[in-house]
């Protein structure tokens, strides 16, 4: 009786098999995709609107309602609190401003003006950590954490989007419509405006777009309709 033959397999060259793996698991991080979280209508920046009660809403938030912390809740604890005023120390305002915020794949900066009354305005002006001088000659004052907290619960006046990515006249007409009101300010820039949307968008094709959320701009539209 012959005596059985031992088969030998040939084992693939180390070359194959480091191609077949990358191949499958290519494959398989292209099928097995995360899953994305879905981002809420109302915080995209073309869906503000007003409510029956006359409120404004935008980016989540109500004006004249919602506070720094529903803010922080929405966009992250990276935020910066400072009071501006011109030259003379007059005209001043408190802003929040988040340098870094999403929705969804949106990436912007964020900026709101919170609504204190001028005695609380001006003990915080006084309570300022630094103050320094901007381009225009205006003054920016810092300010410590423990005068940022009191005013952590007061209400939003105004909400301004700076897109990082630049906004064509294009990509506004499809996403928020067609404006009711044009036209070109003293910066010599065209500003847009959606009255229904509470909505002024200031163009600038050397900047980022600002897109400014206000009550305000509801009584621009008695005013350009008379």
């Amino acid at each position: 009786m012959n005596a059985p033959q031992t088969i030998k397999k040939r084992k693939l060259p180390i070359f194959w098999l480091i191609l077949i793996s990358s191949v499958v698991i290519l494959t398989l991080l292209i099928v097995i995709q995360p899953e994305r979280k879905a981002v809420n209508p109302e915080l995209l920046p073309w869906n503000s609107y007003y409510d029956e009660s006359g409120q404004l809403h935008a980016l989540g938030l109500t004006l004249n309602k919602s506070s720094l912390r529903d803010a922080m809740d929405l966009y992250g604890k990276d935020v910066e609190v400072k009071i501006f005023s011109d030259g003379n120390e007059e005209n001043k305002s408190i802003e929040a401003y988040f340098p870094v915020m999403y929705i969804g794949s949106i990436k912007a900066a964020l900026a709101l003006k919170i609504d204190l009354t001028p005695e609380e305005l001006e003990q915080a002006y006084n309570e300022g950590k630094s103050i320094s001088r901007t381009p225009t000659g205006n003054r920016e004052i810092k300010l410590y954490t423990a005068t940022i907290v009191k005013y952590f619960d007061h209400p939003l006046t105004s909400i301004t989007l700076l897109p990082r990515k630049h906004l064509t006249e294009e990509a506004i007409q499809k996403r928020f419509g067609q404006p009711d009101y044009t036209e070109v300010q003293s910066d010599s820039l065209p500003h847009w405006f959606f009255y229904q949307k509470g909505l002024e968008i200031i163009l600038d094709n050397d900047g980022p777009e600002a897109l400014q959320y206000s009550t305000q701009i509801k009584n621009n539209m008695t005013a350009n309709t008379q």
